[in-house]
């Protein structure tokens, strides 16, 4: 049996849809699973041992539908289901079509799929539960699945080789930041993330920080090194620094857990099972991608659990998450 999966971008949803192929796999024994999407976000199924092929997204939406066609696929789930994958996913040839029910898109399924505002688990989300749903038409009953990233022997060794460059190693007590959002709405302010990184540079036993940030947020991360005390600074590894996300994800697997704001770098250090404590933007809902497989450990903190009515960040004062944090130091650092 031939399965294509559609997630055509963005990294936490990619990651999130890839929940279902194990579940996939586990029913259809025989099957060979790809999945369709933007290329530049393929580093994150990188070494998934569910996947035959990963396919990629063309310049035209004829060059991708001709690919497709010729692939002959007896199953398409359209987890993006926007105007594009479902034309594709019409026209690709399979005989069972599931995607996410709309008003737009529901005639190319076979199976539209309405979308539900209430979670199952209280430890995986709206976002995970909801490509779960896509299961339902093919006899997969719910059941709590999660993300998991997977790295090779080689990038667990360069991951040494990186930290050992700035004269590190697995055995020192390290802590990584998701030190911005991916964008301004989603950062903490750098002010509030100062005092975060002086909580958690206060915490014995000391532990070195590796902050982690795109090359386009450079000039934030020295802004931001003007505002910690000398004392942060020390712990704080300044020249530290990962080529990809591949490369991220394999140092944090060395870390004792990462701190910081929701995004990317979170979901990828949860789906390693690395301890997460999660700072989220006033905007985006616990229920939506507060999910953990470590429920004990892994916290997630919004500023409507402390100010009632908050309006954004300036309400999310640090004081507020310091004994949460300090708490999960407790937990992690051992």
């Amino acid at each position: 049996m031939k399965i294509l999966i559609i997630q055509k971008k963005f990294m936490g949803d990619v990651l999130v849809t890839s929940t279902i192929l194990p579940l996939l796999k586990e029913k259809y024994l025989d099957a060979e699973i790809s999945f369709l999407l933007e290329e530049k976000y393929a580093q994150i199924l990188i070494g998934n041992p569910y996947i035959h092929q990963v396919i990629f997204f063309k310049d035209s939406l004829k060059g991708t539908l001709s690919e497709i066609r010729s692939e002959k696929f007896d199953l398409v789930i359209d987890l993006y289901s926007k105007l594009e994958t479902a034309l594709i996913t019409y026209f690709s040839g399979a005989n069972k079509r599931i995607g996410f029910f709309k008003k737009y898109t529901q005639f190319f399924y076979n199976y539209p799929v309405k979308r539900t505002n209430q979670v199952k688990s209280k430890n995986t989300t709206l976002g995970i539960e909801h490509r779960l749903l896509l299961l339902e038409p093919l006899g997969i009953p719910f059941q709590e699945a999660f993300p998991k990233v997977y790295l090779t022997d080689e990038e667990i060794r360069n991951a040494h080789e990186v930290l050992a460059k700035s004269g590190l190693s697995e055995n020192d007590p390290l802590i990584m930041i998701s030190t911005f959002g991916s964008s301004e709405e989603k950062t903490y302010p750098l002010a509030y993330m100062a005092e975060l990184l002086n909580y958690i540079a206060s915490y014995k036993p000391a532990s070195k920080i590796l902050c982690n940030y795109l090359p386009s947020q450079k000039h934030l991360f020295e802004e931001l090194l003007t505002l910690i005390s000398a004392e942060t600074k020390k712990l704080v590894v300044q020249d530290f620094d990962t080529k990809d996300l591949r490369q991220f994800a394999a140092v944090t697997r060395l870390c004792k857990c990462l701190i910081g704001n929701e995004g990317g770098a979170t979901n990828v250090s949860k789906a390693l099972g690395i301890p997460t404590f999660t700072i989220f933007s006033p905007h985006i809902q616990l229920s939506d991608w507060a999910w953990s497989s470590r429920p004990d450990v892994d916290r997630f903190l919004h500023v409507a659990d402390f100010v009632e009515g908050a309006k954004g960040y300036p309400d999310f004062k640090p004081f507020f998450l310091k004994d949460k944090l300090e708490k999960f130091l407790e937990k992690t650092l051992v």
